[in-house]
């Protein structure tokens, strides 16, 4: 494994092992068993041989999300003085005089702590696009609160919000009316514009909230939370906009067609996989082959089939991508299906096996590919499977059945198998592009 993978997999603070460690201590004192062991050993696999993870350690996602472009500490900075500027408008420490409702003034702290909570996760991330969209994460919850209070203590009211919020959407559609595909790398700007066609795309889709059924107050943090929302979106793909034009040089024309030519290559090819794609499993008791063939359909059916149903040209390039990648590796997965090599595990030695070859896959992905950019956008989407396996194994704290174990097998199997078709689905839209 490599820096962003094998590094993540073993850092941990206290882990379940060391608490199970404690545990066990006070049951040998007490003649007892621990955490409810069942007496069926002869069919579990121990607890103890099991990975050793902490939960609260495990990147999510693994491989941390990136774009091809610098985004400006001042953009950053200006997000967390937000922050803190909404933070600072609410009473600490809320309480009972300030909003009697128990219920509702739980609310509002949580949506407060979550965004402390995020302001911390800007603070430890690994790129600046994490950092960024933690800190847009940090923005919505700080204004539901703050909306929330404001309500409490001023009389805000929706109809306020809902006008903050036509007024930025208006911004966005004169800000997307004069957005041009500039670039001169047609990967790169993909990658770049994508995200702006993305944002932008949840901006205009954006409904406001519906009328909360725990009140009024509610109602308008929800209110505000949305407003914020579209605000981050605006403010963010105004800033990725910017700050890639610049780094252009003067004479850079536009990718548009190549964008849109590319994204039709690919699309074109998903719409064949797609048609071609082996029917759904039907044996009465799915196991993990089935599961792996049913998840791997699905996510190659879902997404646009056209450039025109998709956010722009670019997301479409990149969305292709991705579903190339899945569907070769649902190649590779039927073909090891038929040779019988898809399974459960039997124990904790094959589980680990799995897991490390997966965190392996990650990484070779990234170093394998010819576009490492691109590479790392598909190889963090398919990395989520890995997170999501990791944070199912550190639930154990007692031995478990091999069949408890499938779904964490199927994450580390699709993962692995993803990561290996990276390499030539980004080949291939390398070539559609250029």
């Amino acid at each position: 494994m490599g820096d962003d993978a094998r590094n993540v997999a073993d850092r941990q603070r206290l882990t379940r092992r060391g608490l199970l460690a404690v545990a066990a201590t006070g049951a040998v004192a007490g003649c007892q068993s621990i955490g409810g062991l069942s007496d069926d050993t002869d069919e579990q696999i121990s607890v103890y041989e099991l990975p050793d993870l902490d939960r609260e350690s495990i990147p999510s996602p693994i491989v941390a999300r990136s774009v091809p472009v610098d985004i400006a500490p001042s953009h950053l900075t200006a997000a967390r003085e937000r922050v803190d500027a909404l933070l600072g408008e609410l009473p600490t420490p809320m309480g009972p005089d300030d909003i009697p409702n128990g219920y509702v003034r739980e609310r509002l702290t949580d949506s407060a702590s979550d965004a402390t909570d995020a302001l911390d996760d800007a603070r430890t991330a690994r790129t600046e696009l994490e950092a960024l969209t933690a800190l847009g994460e940090a923005r919505e919850r700080a204004r539901y609160a703050a909306a929330g209070w404001a309500m409490a203590d001023d009389g805000l009211s929706v109809d306020g919000l809902r006008g903050e919020h036509g007024e930025i959407v208006s911004n966005a559609h004169a800000f997307w009316d004069e957005h041009t595909y500039r670039g001169t790398d047609p990967v790169r700007a993909a990658l770049v514009h994508a995200r702006i066609e993305d944002a932008f795309d949840r901006l205009a889709q954006m409904d406001g909230p519906r009328t909360h059924d725990d009140g009024a107050l509610l109602t308008v943090a929800e209110w505000g939370e949305t407003v914020e929302s579209a605000r981050v979106d605006l403010d963010d793909a105004r800033h990725l906009d910017s700050q890639f034009t610049e780094s252009l040089p003067a004479d850079a024309g536009t990718v548009e067609d190549a964008l849109t030519s590319g994204a039709e290559t690919l699309l074109a090819d998903v719409r064949s996989r797609r048609s071609q794609l082996p029917p759904e499993p039907t044996p009465e008791e799915w196991g993990v082959a089935e599961n792996l063939v049913a998840d791997l359909r699905r996510s190659i059916e879902r997404g646009p089939a056209t450039v025109e149903d998709a956010s722009g040209p670019a997301s479409a390039v990149v969305d292709a991508t991705g579903r190339l990648a899945r569907s070769r590796a649902l190649e590779q997965i039927e073909e090891r299906i038929d040779v019988g090599e898809i399974t459960g595990v039997e124990s904790a030695d094959e589980l680990r096996a799995l897991r490390t070859t997966a965190y392996d896959a990650l990484d070779a992905a990234l170093e394998a590919s010819s576009d490492a950019a691109l590479a790392r956008t598909v190889v963090s989407d398919v990395s989520w499977e890995v997170t999501n396996a990791d944070w199912r194994l550190a639930r154990f704290d007692r031995d478990v059945r091999p069949d408890r174990l499938d779904d964490i097998v199927e994450g580390y199997v699709l993962a692995t198998a993803v990561a290996r078709a990276v390499p030539p689905a980004c080949d291939q839209t390398i070539d559609a592009l250029n």
